[in-house]
């Protein structure tokens, strides 16, 4: 019973822990993708410089979070739920 307890509130810490830094370079990755767009338009420069954004940003969204909820449902569900709620303070910071 502890140890389920202890395992399981880990695996919120893991979730909350990765989400924070998901949250901070995804953050950056938008800033530099609109970055990019201001300076390049629409071309083909914009999308080559775009391409490690928008595959960090996918790991970050979809890949990881579906990853650890396949291991944990803890870790999963803290991971959305903080990099959403964070996301949108962010955001109205801006």
């Amino acid at each position: 019973m502890v140890n389920n307890v202890l395992t399981n509130i880990l695996y919120g810490l893991s979730g909350f822990f990765f989400a924070m830094f998901a949250l901070r370079y995804g953050v950056r990755a938008t800033d530099k993708m609109r970055i990019a767009f201001h300076e390049h338009g629409f071309s083909t420069s914009f999308f080559l410089a775009c391409i490690p954004s928008f595959v960090f940003l996918l790991v970050a969204l979809f890949l990881f979070p579906i990853l650890l909820y396949t291991r944990t449902p803890v870790g999963g569900f803290v991971y959305l739920a903080t990099y959403i709620f964070f996301n949108m303070k962010v955001k109205e910071k801006r």
